[in-house]
């Protein structure tokens, strides 16, 4: 007769402080983007975002004492994961072609795929008159528009040409529109239709410009 072994036993992983740390900052995140979206910047306050996120308000100004800390960090965890999006569309994409319109898919998939971009858009307006987030999330933002502008051009490592920066400029001012017009109500066909018409500008320009750097 065969004696089977006994199965062998389950060992359970005990979650550590970074662990817990971690699932608090993903509750956070989620529940402060949920309220900018919804409420506005100025009535998100940390006690809100902490009932909403279904954390202690201890546990959360343990980590992020100030309300404009919890902002730099969603403009961080935001910019993280637009950082993987616009990898991932170019990173397969060898023409110039092909690299534009790959970023521009992936502009239209930032305003329209959830709340996050309208939140971001919510922190920066609420900076012109709040001091203590000017000074935190200006560095986030300043990564941001470097990263932007390194990707635009194709030079990740070398200074891009001033005109890429220019463009940067423009095409973000016309999504943070974009964001604010869909919150406006606006048919999201229509803001479609619209942004065809820039992507067109768009794309000869950035190429126009590629060409000239070359």
């Amino acid at each position: 007769m065969t004696v089977s072994s006994p199965p062998a036993p389950v060992v359970v992983r005990r979650r550590t402080q970074a662990d817990r740390s971690a699932e608090t900052r993903g509750k956070v995140i989620q529940a402060t983007v949920m309220l900018l979206q919804t409420q506005g910047y100025a009535a998100t306050t940390v006690q809100r975002i902490a009932k909403t996120a279904g954390v202690s308000l201890g546990a959360l100004q343990h980590q992020f004492p100030t309300k404009a800390q919890v902002m730099a960090m969603v403009l961080r965890h935001y910019a993280v994961k637009r950082a993987r999006l616009y990898r991932r569309a170019l990173s397969m994409k060898g023409s110039p072609e092909a690299r534009v319109d790959a970023m521009l898919d992936t502009m239209w998939r930032l305003v329209t795929d959830g709340p996050e971009f309208l939140a971001t858009v919510e922190i920066e307006l609420a900076r012109r008159s709040d001091p203590d987030l000017e000074a935190v999330t200006a560095p986030v933002l300043a990564r941001i528009d470097q990263f932007m502008t390194r990707w635009l051009s194709g030079r990740r490592m070398a200074p891009p040409d001033p005109r890429f920066v220019e463009l940067r400029l423009l095409n973000s001012a016309l999504l943070r529109g974009l964001a604010v017009e869909r919150a406006r109500g606006v048919p999201l066909e229509d803001l479609a239709r619209s942004f065809e018409v820039w992507r067109r500008f768009s794309r000869a320009e950035f190429l126009r410009i590629a060409d000239l750097s070359a």
